[in-house]
Formats: structure tokens, C-alpha cells, sequence
């Protein structure tokens, strides 16, 4: 077995560089390919099997990727788990894809066996091409990590290098810098979306639903700035102005005679926070909110994440009488067991299976299912995207307590929900 400290080595960026950079000869017929393969796995291999296991599952691959370096060619070590192999003669992308399709298909997810030990590879691999792609060696460097991050944001094994990626990726740290500097001036939307009981039709709530008008980019989806927040590790400091602005809302709306609950998204990371349960209290005594008319919406897959600081937090804030919902039911990881020990008072049922509910009987069934499943844990149920009224007649029928979606209202600015929910109550009567 070829030992792993025998090959060539560029643990620094500008170490590879300097040693990729005089095999990069100019030609616009013929490119040099450079591949960056990651090895994901073995740290933890290393942590549960031993350092010297780890090595020896890095030198078998290593000797794999030998195969692939014809003449002029390098292979390097460039981290604990990384390779660099540089190929010439790369004719046209489409070989370039060819050498990478191989090495993926001969490496990663390949079983191999030690004593007493088999495991499979994990590999991520990016590969960009000079000079198609990069006219110097650190700008070809940089845009195969372009590609590897791409590949691990995409959830795929690998991609070659293109410049829409760092298109992308400029859109990104445009919108990082700006949703930093716009959480931190306060200049984020909270839009509110009513639910109704469906027993009677009166509204029994609203969720608070963040929204973002970015000055040079426009309106800008939660789904796009949400995940960029929890990444960023701004997501603390916008559920924190999310709680202030929600519970001092509530107060204000119940002084005009609008008594209703205010709920609330947390994401998992605010959760795994150590001041979580502190930061909600403190921030409900400053606006001398009741609890009960508050709801913290958290998904089943936050919960997951850690099930037991998860718990006993969660647990804290239902006894200190916040009431909590179980967030895009359905989507996560259900079980009886673990319905045992959730300390919330609702499920909310995932608009996936609500939106062809009436038209598919296997979506009728699958809510059917979770709304006795809701009752037999005396829990009520709240179901989300209905958009017809079809959907919320066959809901009443099942025992859905309440409603939300977009047939009663879309998310709406403060002013505008005002004006529905007066208009909304008038007819009511």
C-alpha cells in the first residue's frame, strides 16, 4: 500500500498554486483540468476507528486517483482529507466531465474493507478548467472551490465549474451584507396572516411572517433569506426583533379590541441557543404580553435536531403557559414515540397535503390520518395552504379546529390586516 505521506503535499492554497502554476501552458485548443476531491468521512472514522484507520482508507484512495495522472499530470495531498489532481490535455469540457464522472463513479461510495472495519467513501469533488475557465493559477483554484461549494449546497457528488456559479454566489454575499445591515437597522416587514376557527368562522389568530424589500434587490423570499440568516448566524438577531415586534403588536391590537393569538416561527438554531427560554420570557415581560395568546411555531425537523435540549426547553416554556405548535406536520419525522414526549399543545398540518386533498385520496387519507392521530394526543390541529373552499369543508368535516391559507388571506402589512380583519368581523356578524 502506497503510505499516504509519500505523495507530494499543498496543505496552503498558495502553496497549490505555486506548484500547479508551471504545468498551466496557454493554449486555446487544449485546457489543464484541476480536480479537487474532498473525503468527507474519515474525521469521523479517525474519532470512532483511530487516526491510523482514517490514513489507510486516504492511502488506498490515493492510490485510485494515481490511475488517473497520465504524463504531466500531479496529484497532491492538499488537506487531512483532500486531494488536487491536475490533468492535461483536456480537449473540451465534455473530457473534463468524463475524468470527473469516473473518478466519482470509482470512488465514492466505494466499499472498502480494513481488518475488523468496512466502511464506504463519501467524496465531494469540483473540477474547473485553464484557461477556459481561469487564466491564473489562483483564479483556477478558486473556482473549483466555487464548484465543491455549489456541489454541497446542490446536495450532489460533484459539478464542474461555470461562471453562472459565481453569478450565484455574488448574489449571495450581496444579500448576506444586505440582510446583516437591514437586521441590524430594523428595516424588515412583519406581515401577518390570519387563521380562523372553523367552527364559527371567528378569527382566532395570525402568524408573523417576516418580510424583506431589499432597496437594490426588491422583494426578496424567505425562503432565500431565512436559510441565508440561520447559516449567517443572523437568525438570533432577527427572532429576536421578530419576538419584540410580535408580542408588542399583540398588546397593541388587544387594547383596540382585537384579542387574538400571535404565533411565531423559531428556527432550530435559536432553539439549540442558550438564552432561548430567557430571551422569550424577558422579551414577553417587557410588553407585558400573556403567554397564552402566544404560540411558538416550530417545525418537527428543528425539534429533531436535538431532541433533548429540544424538550427541555420547549417543556419550560409550555409550563410557563406559552402554547406551542408542531410546524409543517407530516414533513418530518413522525412517530408515536416521539409524540410521547412533545410538550405542545398543535400540530399544523404541511400545505402539501392539504393543497389536492380533495382531488387525490391519498392526501385525504394521509390528513385524515393525522388529524385523529392530533386527537388521540388531545392536541388541536391547524391546517395551512388552504386555497379553495373545498378543502376547508372537508377539513371542517375531519375535526380541523382552524384554518390558514391563502383563500381566507394572504400575508398582509399590519394596516392591511386591520382593515381585513374590520371588514372580515363586520360580515361575520
Amino acid at each position: 500500500m502506497m503510505q499516504i505521506n509519500q505523495l507530494d503535499t499543498a496543505y496552503e492554497r498558495s502553496e497549490l498554486c505555486q506548484k500547479i502554476e508551471p504545468l498551466l501552458n496557454y493554449d486555446e485548443d487544449c485546457n489543464t483540468a484541476l480536480i479537487i476531491i474532498n473525503v468527507w468521512h474519515t474525521r469521523q472514522i479517525s474519532a470512532h476507528h483511530g487516526y491510523d484507520v482514517s490514513q489507510d482508507i486516504l492511502s488506498l484512495i490515493a492510490n485510485d486517483l494515481q490511475v488517473f495522472v497520465k504524463e504531466k499530470g500531479l496529484l497532491l495531498r492538499t488537506a487531512s482529507h483532500e486531494f488536487a489532481i491536475l490533468l492535461q490535455n483536456i480537449k473540451n469540457p465534455g473530457h473534463c466531465q468524463l475524468a470527473l464522472n469516473r473518478i466519482m463513479r470509482d470512488l465514492d461510495s466505494q466499499s472498502i474493507e480494513l481488518v475488523n472495519f468496512t466502511t464506504k467513501t463519501k467524496i465531494t469533488a469540483g473540477a474547473a478548467l485553464y484557461p477556459k475557465h481561469a487564466l491564473t493559477a489562483q483564479h483556477l483554484v478558486q473556482n473549483v472551490e466555487v464548484a465543491i461549494n455549489q456541489a454541497e449546497t446542490r446536495e450532489v457528488s460533484s459539478l464542474m465549474y461555470n461562471d453562472k456559479m459565481t453569478d450565484k454566489i455574488m448574489k449571495q454575499l450581496k444579500i448576506e451584507s444586505e440582510l446583516e445591515a437591514a437586521i441590524k437597522n430594523k428595516t424588515l416587514e412583519l406581515w401577518y396572516q390570519p387563521k380562523i376557527n372553523l367552527k364559527d368562522g371567528s378569527i382566532y389568530g395570525v402568524e408573523a411572517l417576516a418580510r424583506w424589500n431589499s432597496e437594490s434587490q426588491g422583494f426578496i423570499s424567505p425562503d432565500i433569506f431565512i436559510p441565508i440568516a440561520e447559516q449567517r448566524n443572523f437568525i438570533q438577531e432577527l427572532t429576536k426583533w421578530v419576538l419584540n415586534q410580535g408580542f408588542r403588536t399583540q398588546v397593541e391590537w388587544k387594547e383596540l379590541g382585537l384579542d387574538i393569538n400571535m404565533a411565531v416561527n423559531i428556527s432550530g438554531k435559536v432553539i439549540d441557543d442558550d438564552d432561548f427560554v430567557t430571551l422569550v420570557e424577558h422579551t414577553r415581560g417587557i410588553w407585558n404580553t400573556h403567554p397564552s395568546r402566544i404560540t411558538l411555531e416550530v417545525t418537527e425537523t428543528a425539534m429533531m435536531q436535538s431532541m433533548e435540549t429540544s424538550l427541555e426547553k420547549l417543556s419550560a416554556l409550555k409550563s410557563n403557559g406559552f402554547q406551542l405548535s408542531i410546524d409543517d406536520f407530516g414533513t418530518g419525522y413522525s412517530s408515536l414515540e416521539y409524540f410521547k414526549t412533545l410538550p405542545v399543545h398543535e400540530i399544523k398540518i404541511d400545505k402539501s397535503f392539504i393543497k389536492n386533498m380533495v382531488t387525490n385520496q391519498d392526501d385525504y387519507n394521509l390528513v385524515e390520518m393525522m388529524a385523529g392521530l392530533a386527537k388521540s394526543f388531545s392536541l388541536d390541529i391547524v391546517a395551512e395552504g388552504i386555497e379553495d373552499s373545498h378543502s376547508m369543508e372537508a377539513l371542517r368535516k375531519l375535526g380541523v379546529q382552524r384554518a390558514q391559507g391563502y383563500y381566507i388571506a394572504k400575508p398582509m402589512p399590519e394596516d392591511e390586516f386591520l382593515t381585513w380583519a374590520e371588514f372580515y368581523l363586520a360580515n361575520l356578524r
